[in-house]
């Protein structure tokens, strides 16, 4: 989610741009810096390879937004809001997406275009590009016949990489990555000692770190007596029937500095006995739930209706937090089924006593604090746009712990 010097600039929150925010910066005069360019139309740049490289540049530093349809001054700064014609609008973006996904490598995570309608121009659009700050820098855009060049926004300017550059860029991304995933293990060591364990039960644990963390500097203050709205839209969201809604709409939030957490278990004394979320101010995730039941003899049965549904609702409010938040780039998840003795997975309909799915019997597949995580990463941006998608990356991260249990598949498919 965008927050660059025009948000700032127009005193907006984190988003996407509106026709307000453009009418304010001309009337404030607002001037190009490095995450921000105005173009008066598309034929300013003859060559299609040159928008290309204007997405490279700014996902090669620190990301950022191209707005088609301000004029300038002399100066560089926004000084007419005219737009594009709608038809000429609409196919700006689709080749906007064309030329990021044919002409830069790698793909830019969460290059997002589309048409802003402005009132004050009727059938007049602006078209805007968000170009997120990349975890997967440094870009390359394709120049001519097998050669590439690695362009960089500076300022208002646009330079060529070089060896040592490329260098810097190649380290800031595999360090990005591990400073994701450290994050990411480090949030999942934390909410296991908040999590009560009792013979037979069962957590699922889902955690979550975006690559480009929200803006905490433009977060609200948090406030105890009022209901989170991102929790009020992620219960809102859950299905009635859900074990995690139910749980949560008897939750009672503890608000931190950083973070909010919600739990049933009153009074919370740090720790949860049927359900514990988190919800981060940088866009980062951790969520719990409580879906086992004790055999007599000290394993957990878990249903695998109550595994998929968890992993699904967990990721759900995974990626609704991030999103609402303004995290942007990759978001990583981790998921982990945690227990103090074995565990048992039960088809949707098996009983304690019956066989189980794959021929596996009660005598228990994964024992007691076994390391059975799995993790699983896509595109922030598309996680929040598509139920589709996160449908995807639950099933992935599904399938991997239930391979665990030497069962093939256990997916859902009505």
């Amino acid at each position: 989610m965008a927050y660059t010097s025009l948000h700032r600039s127009v005193g907006a929150l984190p988003g996407r741009v509106s026709a307000q925010m453009l009418a304010d910066a001309v009337a404030l005069r607002v001037g190009e810096a490095e995450d921000l360019d105005w173009k008066l139309n598309a034929e300013e740049t003859k060559d299609r390879r040159e928008h290309a490289k204007d997405f490279a540049a700014m996902a090669n530093a620190r990301g950022g937004i191209i707005v088609t349809g301000v004029g300038e001054d002399g100066a560089d700064h926004a000084a007419e809001l005219v737009g594009v014609p709608d038809e000429e609008a609409k196919r700006l973006v689709g080749s906007f997406r064309s030329l990021a996904i044919g002409l830069v490598r790698p793909y830019i995570p969460a290059f997002t275009v589309y048409p802003v309608p402005l009132p004050s121009a009727p059938g007049h659009s602006a078209v805007v590009v968000e170009v997120p700050r990349s975890t997967e820098a440094p870009h390359l855009v394709t120049w001519e016949k097998e050669a590439w060049r690695y362009p960089k926004r500076v300022g208002t300017d646009t330079v060529w990489l070089g060896e040592t550059d490329l260098e810097a860029a190649y380290r800031r991304r595999f360090a990005l990555r591990q400073d994701a995933q450290s994050h990411l293990q480090r949030l999942h060591d934390e909410l296991r000692p908040r999590l009560h364990l009792e013979p037979g039960w069962v957590w699922i644990v889902v955690t979550a770190v975006a690559t480009v963390p929200a803006p905490v500097e433009t977060a609200s203050p948090a406030n105890p007596s009022v209901q989170d709205p991102i929790m009020a839209k992620i219960v809102e969201a859950l299905p009635s029937y859900s074990l995690l809604g139910s749980h949560l709409r008897h939750a009672n939030p503890v608000v931190g500095l950083r973070r909010s957490i919600f739990t049933a278990h009153l009074p919370y004394v740090g720790k949860s006995s049927r359900v514990h979320i988190e919800l981060h101010q940088d866009g980062s995730f951790g969520g719990a739930l409580n879906g086992g039941a004790r055999t007599g003899n000290d394993g957990a049965l878990l249903s695998q209706l109550d595994l998929e549904g968890g992993v699904r609702n967990l990721v759900m409010a995974a990626v609704m937090n991030a999103a609402a938040r303004g995290a942007d780039g990759t978001l990583q998840l981790h998921a982990q089924l945690v227990s103090n003795g074995p565990v048992a997975l039960a088809e949707r309909e098996a009983t304690h006593f019956e066989r189980l799915d794959g021929g596996l019997t009660l005598d228990f597949s994964i024992p007691g604090q076994a390391p059975s995580s799995v993790t699983a990463e896509a595109s922030l941006n598309d996680l929040a746009a598509s139920e589709e998608r996160r449908d995807d990356i639950a099933n992935q991260l599904l399938l991997d712990l239930t391979h665990q249990f030497a069962v093939p598949s256990l997916l859902l498919t009505d």
